[in-house]
């Protein structure tokens, strides 16, 4: 029940890599947060890995899994917070430990999404705040689409598309509108609770499927590693 309160970014992505996870497989979530990956399937064996905290406390450059340790290996939203120049040895790490799957989601890096991100940046120094992951997403530069179709050449993959910048826009704000004062900070932050319910599963299943398009806001990659 906890899942449908999530902001519907974070339940769109853990949603829809979820499905993708059977029962009979073990699982490593690289770079993920605790108990949000586990809402959304039921794998043999699931382990967290990341920078600062998980089950596993990983370094930048080096995962410390021998070859094939796990059926599937996830990257949720991680991508975009490597240099682009390190994306490249990033994958190939992730396919080395990976013995069935491999699967990604990022923010895909059309002109409308690059420019959407610079606006809200732009947005939020204006009110005197700033988001750390959208500051990474600027400074790295977010995945462009033909820079993942090159990096999947020679993979046996499947990248597909959700999400629409516009109502991404909306739902960001009202994430963001968080009032002084304390007592109504309260009752927006229940109200917020209380929509994301309401909304979560009608905007996954108008938004987790779409064709590629200046629109769209996150991609999905999943890498069959089995030979």
């Amino acid at each position: 029940m906890y899942k449908l309160f999530l902001p519907y970014d974070v339940f769109e992505r853990h949603k829809k890599v979820g499905s993708m996870i059977d029962s009979d497989q073990t699982v490593v979530d690289i770079g993920g947060e605790l108990n949000h990956l586990s809402q959304f399937c039921s794998p043999k064996k699931i382990i967290v890995a990341n920078l600062s905290s998980g089950d596993i406390i990983i370094s930048e450059d080096k995962l410390p899994f021998k070859r094939k340790s796990f059926d599937v290996v996830c990257a949720i939203d991680v991508i975009e917070h490597i240099p682009k120049k390190n994306r490249k040895i990033f994958l190939e790490n992730l396919l080395e430990i990976a013995s069935q799957k491999v699967i990604l989601s990022f923010p895909i890096g059309t002109k409308r999404h690059i420019a959407y991100e610079k606006e809200i940046q732009t947005w939020l120094m204006k009110k005197g705040e700033k988001v750390d992951y959208l500051e990474e997403h600027i400074k790295f530069s977010l995945p462009k689409k033909r820079e993942i179709e090159t990096a999947l050449e020679s993979e046996n993959s499947k990248l597909t598309y959700a999400g629409n910048i516009s109502i991404n826009r909306i739902l960001f704000k009202i994430y963001m509108f968080d009032p002084r004062v304390k007592f109504f900070r309260k009752i927006i932050y229940s109200l917020k609770k209380i929509f994301n319910f309401l909304t979560n599963g009608i905007l996954y299943l108008i938004l987790i499927d779409k064709d590629y398009s200046e629109s769209v806001n996150r991609a999905y990659v999943i890498i069959k590693t089995i030979r």
